[in-house]
């Protein structure tokens, strides 16, 4: 009797320890959740610190909190959506006197995003309101916003690092063959490169080509926009960036007196002299980083909630890799984007969806999923607009398909139409260490796309088949959706990228334009005067809510400064990439093994 009282009283008090411990959790959740959405209050005379740090992003992507965490860790995330919305409100507050751009720990950001932010700064300089940018150095990414400022500083012995664009990838062919790993690639489509780097050592001929135009074309858009802010001359850019050491040495290797020579910058002031600057500008004003403006001023990209017009047109952001099944924000499941769809179906106050992707592709059937829900929402009268981000490639085009209409930047990385599937085979490699594989089955391909068995060639004749039906399935849907001919199709898919301007040229976009163009569109396609645009987000707990917010407002413990520019920082960002790579192939699940998947590593 005593050993049961004795069971029975740990037991109440274990009972006991978990639910104290999460009442505990909750009130912390609870308290973390509200610092994070309070709202601080503003000083009457403000200066809009735009301090940029770290990656910028649509969605908040959830990282993997597991060991790769630390050794890989994720960077800052800056949601462009926030920045436009800071800045557009700032131009209307009579207390915001200017704006500061502080980009140096701007990490990494896409052209078309860059353009998005660019258009809300010149929006706030059309207030009449000063933009000051200042720096003691630039990256390319950084430099294209800075240049968007009314006037633009650097530090005496500052640095503006322009070399434009350029796709370079590690070929792995040969290292695969040294440990005796066979990789089966099976693909259709000339120029689909996503698994070149698996089966090749150099960039192709046809890849060389394809991965040109869409190159040159980004960068005629960067020196265009210089040419619109700065008045560079893009031969003259050109000239100077071809050749560096020459004009170096007509200002005594003085890159200060060359940056002004050239007109890139204002002037060389230290941080004091152009925070002075500007305070003589501007006016007299406290400075308020533009999260905290946001808290304050209650505003953000979109509505938190449906306001008094019952006319939606829903908006639905979708970023990342296309897998199936639910998946977190981040990538794009096609069971979450189901019920996103689903919800803009069935709310009658929906009468039109803007689909926002971001996405180099993935999963064929997951793409072909989210298409038919796409095609459905179409079917029951309510209009669907794609609006394209930094790139909507592959199964994002597969998607794409079927709207009505689709827009892009002129910088966005889209088309891709091609598949491809991967079977890697380990038995070579097995069999130096002495393992060896054997068994029976009741079939002659059973077991045969184990990776420690030789794949046969009648297995291998199916997966190319399986191959061919989906790709000539993807340019059917495409001819079908934007009324192309199937010969037309044909010449422009082959797995070949374009960028938006191209496409458009092309026929596979309708406009040129941003996620606002996107939404007035769709208004217009459902006939709406009057009308909110409302985010349509999958059914998120209280932990997500808070995993999201403390993402989007805090920095990653073990965070790599965006500054750290030497050549050791340069190696480990090959690593990484070797790492990404290795987990996109792992994070890959659809059934038949099949990808509508465009692999782009561009570097600025």
């Amino acid at each position: 009797m005593r050993v049961f009282f004795s069971k029975l009283m740990r037991g109440i008090e274990s009972t006991r320890t978990v639910v104290l411990n999460l009442v505990f959790l909750l009130v912390l959740t609870f308290i973390l959740v509200s610092l994070l959405n309070a709202r601080p209050s503003l000083p009457d005379k403000v200066i809009l610190q735009l301090d940029l740090n770290g990656v910028v992003v649509e969605q908040v992507n959830r990282p993997d909190f597991g060991l790769s965490s630390l050794t890989s860790p994720e960077p800052n995330q800056v949601l462009v959506g926030d920045v436009v919305a800071a800045l557009k409100r700032a131009a209307k507050d009579e207390r915001v006197l200017g704006v500061r751009l502080d980009l140096q720990e701007l990490s990494q950001a896409s052209l078309p995003h860059l353009e998005e932010i660019r258009t809300a700064i010149n929006t706030f300089k059309a207030s009449g309101k000063p933009v000051m940018a200042y720096a003691e150095h630039w990256t390319q990414p950084q430099y294209y916003l800075a240049a968007s400022a009314n006037q633009v500083f650097l530090h005496p012995m500052g640095h503006i690092a322009l070399h434009g664009f350029g796709v370079y990838r590690n070929y792995i062919a040969d290292a695969l063959a040294k440990l005796d790993v066979d990789v089966h690639v099976f693909r259709a489509g000339k120029y689909k490169s996503a698994a070149a780097p698996l089966i090749q050592n150099e960039m192709s001929a046809a890849e060389k080509e394809a991965d040109a135009g869409w190159l040159n074309t980004m960068w005629d858009v960067y020196k265009q926009g210089l040419f619109e802010m700065r008045g560079l001359d893009a031969a003259r850019l050109q000239e100077v960036l071809d050749h560096p050491a020459k004009y170096m040495r007509e200002y005594g290797a003085d890159l200060g007196k060359l940056f002004v020579a050239e007109h890139w910058i204002d002037g060389l002031m230290y941080a004091e002299q152009a925070d002075a600057h500007l305070l003589q500008t501007a006016g007299e004003g406290e400075l308020v980083a533009y999260k905290d403006y946001l808290r304050a001023s209650g505003q953000s990209f979109m509505p938190a909630g449906p306001g008094s017009a019952d006319n939606w047109v829903g908006v639905i952001m979708g970023s990342g890799q296309i897998l199936g099944g639910e998946q977190p924000s981040g990538t794009i499941g096609s069971d979450t984007m189901l019920e996103q769809l689903r919800i803009a179906l069935d709310d009658e106050r929906v009468k039109a969806v803007v689909l926002r992707l971001n996405t180099p592709g993935g999963s064929a059937l997951a793409s072909e999923t989210i298409r038919h829900a796409v095609e459905v929402l179409r079917q029951a009268g309510k209009p669907v607009v794609v609006s394209m981000g930094n790139m909507a490639a592959s199964g994002g085009y597969w998607i794409a398909s079927s709207a009505n209409e689709i827009w892009a930047s002129p910088a966005t990385l889209t088309g891709s139409i091609g598949v491809f599937g991967i079977v890697p085979n380990v038995n070579r490699s097995l069999k130096k260490l002495g393992v060896n594989t054997d068994g029976v089955g009741t079939t002659k391909i059973a077991g045969s796309m184990r990776l420690d068995m030789p794949l046969s060639k009648e297995m291998g004749d199916a997966v190319q088949m399986s191959v061919n039906q989906i790709y000539q399935q993807f340019i059917q849907h495409v001819a079908d959706g934007r009324n192309l001919p199937i010969e037309t199709v044909q010449a422009l898919a082959q797995g070949r990228v374009w960028s938006g301007r191209d496409a458009l040229a092309n026929g596979l976009v309708d406009k040129l334009g941003g996620v606002h163009d996107a939404i007035d569109a769709a208004a217009a396609l459902a006939n709406l005067k009057d009308f909110e645009p409302v985010q349509i987000d999958p059914p998120k707990n209280a932990l997500d809510v808070l995993v999201d917010n403390l993402l989007s407002e805090t920095s990653a413990m073990f965070g790599v400064s965006a500054n750290e520019h030497s050549i050791f920082a340069g190696l480990l960002q090959t690593l990484q990439n070797q790492m990404a790579m290795s987990a996109q192939m792992l994070q890959m699940n659809d059934p038949r093994g099949v990808y509508a998947l465009s692999e782009m590593g561009l570097a600025e």
